[in-house]
């Protein structure tokens, strides 16, 4: 079992100013042993409090457990385990009338960071677009580099045939075509030639 409990804040949210002034009033009955950070996995908001002094603080004032209580209503979780990442500058208090809701369609603060989330998953999904799309580009390339390779035997073949042909005709039409006397006519003028 784990020697902390976790409040775990939505994505997104931040405890009030009020509300953070008023859970540092118990910092001395936790005898100071809780931490700011993040969820590993996701990043959420996180206060890690020791198990023992949270206990105990709840069942010695009512206050404490109000604030807790009023975090999970807010849809805050409280959790026995937790891949934490203490970072005190991870807390950052919106102020004090962020929880509360206007017009039934969430809260000023809440829709400003829904905002900013769809904005970051936005620019995440043309970032794996453009990823994508990168590697796509990647394996065309490769693939018109394996075709080539495929060729290129052959090619070099009916180069080396090509050249071996051309070779051939030039030197036939240097031995016919020199200017050299050729053998019949030799063989003719010497037998014609006095000894």
């Amino acid at each position: 079992m784990s020697s902390y409990h976790y409040v775990v804040f939505p994505r997104g949210k931040q405890p009030t100013a009020d509300e953070v002034r008023e859970f540092q009033k118990f910092a001395g009955a936790l005898a100071n042993q809780f931490a700011w950070g993040t969820c590993r996995d996701d990043g959420r908001l996180a206060l890690a409090v020791d198990r023992q002094s949270c206990d105990h603080v709840q069942q010695i004032d009512p206050g404490f457990a109000a604030v807790i209580r009023r975090w999970e209503s807010h849809g805050c979780e409280l959790l026995p385990h937790l891949a934490f990442v203490k970072d005190a500058a991870a807390l950052k208090p919106t102020p004090s009338f962020a929880w509360l809701s206007q017009d039934g369609r969430g809260t000023v603060q809440s829709r400003r960071a829904e905002g900013q989330l769809a904005a970051k998953e936005q620019a995440a999904k043309e970032a794996i677009g453009r990823s994508m799309l990168a590697v796509q580009q990647s394996i065309e390339r490769y693939a018109l580099v394996q075709r080539i390779a495929a060729a290129l035997p052959y090619a070099l073949v009916a180069i080396a045939a090509v050249t071996t042909i051309g070779m051939g005709l030039y030197i036939r039409e240097r031995l016919l075509n020199s200017n050299r006397e050729s053998r019949q006519a030799t063989i003719e003028r010497t037998l014609g030639s006095p000894p």
